[in-house]
């Protein structure tokens, strides 16, 4: 099973969301995806739906900064939400626990070792976290998309990235 999640704003007009609703177009003849939104605070999200279900992979979406000119895979997540740690007495950086990613097109994607201080991170950290406190076989993939790029765009090369390296089939 495979969880597919992206932030939303209370409109829904964020890149991230819309891109996520694209992604869902292009790849919704897949099994075994389910697609979640996170409104408000990604704690609730977490609390919600991390720690009660099991996962083969989590794929994240979240807003760039304004400078992001391509999709950034993030490698790693900081205990740091805001100027506070995420989780006391837990390591200041985890490394995602990335599926094996062969084929990158690096006019598209670019790899990325800082996601920030807020949600984005906040998520990564927490399901990072969560995965080896319990010793899960879980993968997590998250992708922070630039905010001037077009959604649709941005599904078809996410979509490519999934395919090509048979992350979903």
């Amino acid at each position: 099973m495979i969880l597919l999640y992206a932030f939303s704003n209370p409109w829904g007009t964020n890149i991230s969301r819309r891109t996520f609703s694209d992604l869902q177009k292009q790849i919704n003849n897949f099994q075994n995806i389910r697609y979640q939104t996170i409104f408000g605070h990604p704690r609730t999200f977490f609390q919600k739906y991390i720690p009660n279900d099991s996962y083969d992979l989590i794929i994240g979406l979240g807003d760039g900064g304004d400078r992001l000119q391509k999709i950034s895979i993030e490698t790693i997540a900081t205990n740091r939400y805001g100027h506070q740690p995420i989780y006391e007495f837990s390591p200041f950086k985890l490394e995602l626990s990335l599926p094996t990613l062969d084929l990158v097109d690096s006019s598209n994607f670019q790899i990325s070792e800082f996601m920030g201080t807020y949600n984005c991170n906040f998520m990564a950290y927490s399901i990072q976290n969560h995965i080896n406190q319990h010793k899960l076989s879980t993968q997590q993939l998250f992708f922070r998309l630039p905010k001037r790029a077009t959604s649709a765009l941005l599904a078809f090369q996410l979509a490519n990235l999934l395919t090509a390296n048979q992350i979903i089939k």
